[in-house]
């Protein structure tokens, strides 16, 4: 006897050898004892005001093709002579609790725990199941592995900026520097940026700039540019991080590194001074030495020495352009040329090299 049928019934039992195709909503449980019943793409059991159960008792042949069970597929035993009851799901991609299933198990035995995966045509499911089970004796629920077509990918947006990193260099305390970036979605849907933040330190430097909204919706190819500003108040090496919040599944939280260095501008009088004490305490360091025989090494130390005080005294005197020549004389025996020869060496010579080199821009300027 075959019967199916398409309307929306209350709990339904299946007895006596029948067999029967669902592809409908049950509102409540389907019992299933010494018959067959094949659950098709359209099936729904229903957790209304019963709890919507499949229940698979002795005898019963179930088949599981598609179609939603709200709530427990079980399979016990009535003891009434009839054979073990026979659950086959015919699907992929099974999992138990979220954890997949390994290809080549074709039963499991489950209590209290969650099955998963995909049916023929691509759609998912998920039920829990509950096995008999007395001292060895256990059911189980059957699994028929089959080649099911992938399911089709759902548009999704994707967050795309055109940096990762921004350093906005050197800055006077009391300027400013700026910079610009853009957000773009790249995706093929909405792309929602929850939120635009600053994540730094008390001292706030770091500003956005910019129209903002909260949030803001990208449409797909669409892109919005924002503005960073930097507004040191100290002479300090700041970092801070812009945090973008969006629906982008593959990277919901996007951080743009921001650095800067603020730096108090100091007068040729307090440059030239500064070098003199980085020369004398390097020299006592060892870590700037004469160049040549001892003797000689001394003099040359002594005579770039002297060429720096020259320097001091001419910037005090307010003579700038000589100043300038005289550092340009005292840079082309630190430069690391091979002609002329560089009076000194030593891991100090760098440095000195960098802050006469910035006074000497200093002067120019002037």
């Amino acid at each position: 006897m075959l019967s199916s049928a398409c309307i929306c019934r209350a709990d339904e039992v299946y007895t006596g050898g029948t067999t029967t195709n669902i592809d409908y909503e049950v509102l409540g449980y389907v019992w299933v004892e010494g018959a067959t019943v094949n659950l098709y793409p359209g099936a729904h059991i229903v957790n209304d005001y019963y709890l919507g159960d499949v229940i698979a008792a002795s005898g019963a042949i179930i088949n599981i093709y598609g179609g939603q069970i709200d709530n427990l597929l079980i399979i016990t035993t009535s003891y009434n002579g009839m054979p073990d009851p026979q659950v086959i799901v015919h699907g992929t991609d099974f999992a138990v609790d979220g954890t997949a299933v390994d290809p080549s198990a074709a039963q499991l035995f489950l209590t209290g725990h969650r099955l998963s995966g995909r049916y023929a045509d691509g759609t998912s499911f998920a039920f829990g199941v509950d096995c008999f089970e007395e001292g060895s004796y256990q059911l189980t629920v059957g699994l028929h592995w089959i080649d099911a077509a992938p399911p089709e990918p759902q548009p999704q947006p994707k967050i795309e900026v055109s940096v990762s990193s921004i350093d906005l260099g050197r800055v006077e305390v009391g300027e400013f520097a700026q910079a610009t970036f853009q957000i773009a979605n790249t995706g093929a849907a909405p792309l929602v940026i929850d939120s635009l933040s600053l994540e730094q330190d008390s001292l706030l430097q770091f500003y956005t700039t910019g129209l903002w909204q909260s949030p803001l919706i990208l449409a797909a190819e669409e892109s919005v540019e924002i503005g960073v500003l930097f507004a040191p108040v100290e002479i300090w090496q700041a970092e801070a991080a812009i945090v973008l919040l969006s629906n982008d599944p593959e990277q919901e939280r996007l951080a743009i590194m921001l650095a800067g260095e603020g730096f108090v501008r100091l007068t040729p009088a307090q440059q030239i001074k500064s070098i003199l004490e980085f020369f004398d305490r390097s020299v006592r360091e060892g870590k700037l030495v004469g160049q040549g025989p001892r003797l000689l090494a001394a003099l040359r130390l002594a005579s770039l020495r002297q060429m720096i005080v020259t320097a001091q005294i001419l910037i005090d005197r307010q003579q700038n352009s000589a100043a300038f020549l005289m550092l340009k004389a005292v840079k082309i025996k630190i430069d690391g040329e091979c002609r002329p020869g560089d009076f000194v060496t030593g891991a100090a010579v760098g440095e000195l090299k960098e802050k006469v080199s910035a006074l000497m821009e200093d002067l120019k300027q002037q």
